[in-house]
């Protein structure tokens, strides 16, 4: 069996070892990383298996985390509102640079986070193979169907809505998004600049590309590693809506400050207003995206009964999911807890939400409870 990194307590290393032995297994993942905290205990931080050059995979390397990683940008966006240079009631062509096709130039802040913009036509994998000079041409002529009530319906949005807040933090910040939300959201919370990443530059993929590992897919005859993650081409492209890539240590320690801000701490944003991001804003739904009944929040996926994550989180439970299943990451008020977990390999989504995600997520519950 794959050696096993990190800390590992007690209760733990049931679900660490069966990690293990699915990682050298392959069926499921070939690598994982599973981070927990405990109110401000770091309980596990592990990493099991082989990247996709077979070296070990280690609590520090870097893996594309695509949607998971939608919430530090939504805390930017939200971070800003919170300054006063930002309104949820905003229009997107008062506030992003250059703006004028009339369906999207009215559509507010809060609209595009609580994914009821009608920005759900473009598709996140054809908007990653298209060249990113063209994908803005392409987000402004995809409208959504006729009859679409603005605001009201709701549909998960992976691309365009967050292509467009980062356009916003730019426009109203002067600064790149990536670095602007480094300064005001990552730095605060303590998130080490090398274990999460928005944007690579030059320099920084220089540094950092060998401890970048590829997504394998499963969904087909035999795995296959999307070895575009690890080039430069991907890595450093401008892409706010999922192009990051971190560990689970730095995820668990994001959703660590945002629980400390929901009791109040202010580091980053005032309480009541991440109390109203991350509570359902409308009745729940069926999504034409996840083709499942879904909540969200402003950035959030809640409540996360409603994203297959099992009934064992609590009501006001918040987070978000990756690619595929790959990787997902959220806070537990109620519990005092934050979950950062990351697979390597994505497969189809009753195997990786109702089978896979569901049981990891209980098994982590149970393990708590034992220790």
């Amino acid at each position: 069996m794959d050696t096993v990194t990190g800390v590992v307590p007690p209760a733990f290393e049931e679900l660490v070892d069966r990690l293990a032995g699915e990682a050298e297994e392959g069926l499921f993942h070939t690598a994982a990383q599973l981070a927990v905290w405990r109110g401000h205990e770091v309980v596990v931080d592990a990493a099991v298996g082989r990247t996709h050059l077979r070296a070990p995979f280690a609590t520090d390397t870097l893996s594309a985390l695509y949607c998971t990683a939608k919430p530090v940008v939504a805390t930017a966006v939200l971070r800003l509102v919170a300054d006063d240079e930002l309104s949820l009631d905003d229009r997107l062509g008062d506030v992003v640079d250059g703006l004028t096709t009339p369906w999207l130039a009215e559509r507010t802040v809060e609209q595009v986070l609580g994914h009821t913009a009608g920005l759900h036509s473009v598709n996140t994998v054809l908007a990653r193979i298209l060249p990113p000079a063209l994908r803005e041409g392409w987000l402004l002529a995809s409208p959504p169907p006729d009859g679409w009530r603005f605001g009201v319906d709701r549909a998960y949005g992976e691309f365009g809505g967050w292509y467009l807040l980062g356009r916003a933090i730019e426009s109203l910040t002067g600064e790149p998004f990536d670095q602007w939300t480094r300064a005001h959201v990552l730095e605060p919370y303590g998130v080490p600049d090398d274990d999460l990443v928005l944007r690579f530059d030059e320099a920084s993929y220089e540094r950092l590309h060998g401890r970048i590992s590829a997504t394998f897919d499963l969904t087909m005859h035999q795995p296959v590693p999307l070895l575009a993650e690890v080039g430069p081409e991907t890595a450093c492209e401008w892409n706010p809506a999922f192009g990051a890539y971190g560990t689970m240590g730095a995820m668990a320690r994001f959703y660590r400050g945002l629980l400390d801000d929901l009791e109040g701490a202010g580091t980053v944003l005032p309480a009541d207003l991440l109390e109203d991001a991350t509570t359902v804003r409308l009745p729940i739904a069926h999504d034409v995206t996840l083709d499942r009944e879904a909540g969200f929040g402003l950035g959030f996926m809640v409540p996360l009964s409603s994203h297959v994550f099992g009934d064992r989180p609590s009501a006001r439970a918040f987070g978000h999911a990756g690619q595929g299943g790959t990787s997902f990451a959220f806070a537990d008020p109620d519990a005092d807890l934050v979950v950062a977990l990351l697979l390597n390999a994505g497969l189809d989504a009753d195997t990786a939400l109702s089978f896979r995600r569901v049981h990891l997520v209980d098994a982590i519950y149970r393990a708590l409870d034992a220790g």
